[in-house]
């Protein structure tokens, strides 16, 4: 398509709902989307952060598309203490010493501190607290030594 055609926000909008309904990682009628001169913003609540992105993704891709602000929300679990547990559990599945790394979980929200000897143990860490049922925010205070 000519980079001189352009798509309104309702043409936009219709795309981008139709390609979250075909999307099976969103829960239907979760994500709302809302369009202004291009630029979309998604709404909604959804229970994994892997659902967030999804519907992000689904929509960055689009012709027309200038930009995502995802507001999506994950709800959180009423017990943290889960939340928490989940993660520990986790990290000791993978080659984490658990000793080397601390969850705290205050609602949704994790803090992982501690030393790990890599990049690529510090991102899984934070992929391991992601992956817990209701997430909501991932701080990473690990140091890398």
């Amino acid at each position: 398509m000519p980079f001189n055609v352009k798509h309104g926000d309702e043409e936009i909008a219709s795309a981008a709902v139709s390609r979250m309904k075909w999307d099976t990682a969103i829960p239907s009628d979760a994500v709302k989307a809302k369009v202004e001169e291009g630029w979309f913003t998604l709404t909604g609540e959804v229970d994994w952060h892997y659902q967030q992105d999804a519907a992000a993704y689904d929509v960055r891709g689009l012709w027309g598309v200038v930009g995502v602000s995802n507001e999506i929300t994950i709800k959180p679990r009423p017990n943290t203490s889960e939340i928490r547990d989940d993660i520990i559990v986790a990290l000791d599945r993978s080659w984490f010493d658990p000793a080397t790394i601390n969850v705290t979980a205050q609602g949704g929200k994790v803090t992982l501190t501690g030393n790990v000897k890599s990049w690529c143990e510090r991102d899984e860490a934070t992929a391991a607290a992601w992956a817990a049922a209701g997430t909501t925010n991932v701080e990473n205070d690990i140091a890398v030594i």
